[in-house]
């Protein structure tokens, strides 16, 4: 699957403000070769909302706390 770049207009303007949060601090260690896999689960879009602030006030991803949430879950915290 070929990835593709923005084409300009709205989608570069929401790739430049999700770019802003990201979250380079810890950025690769999924499985521990930085191999990453496309997700996809629905949630409530009142849960979205709330997610996407509080990564926003944190300074990370909605995907790092995710991710985060996951590891704890299953025993895997650092």
């Amino acid at each position: 699957m070929a990835i593709r770049k923005p084409n300009g207009g709205a989608k570069a303007a929401v790739a430049a403000s999700l770019t802003s949060v990201q979250d380079t601090r810890r950025r690769g260690n999924g499985n521990g070769n930085g191999e990453r896999v496309l997700m996809s689960f629905k949630i409530p879009s009142d849960l979205k909302m709330m997610l996407q602030e509080n990564a926003r006030e944190r300074g990370t991803t909605a995907s790092r706390i995710i991710i985060d949430g996951i590891r704890h879950e299953l025993g895997l915290d650092d």
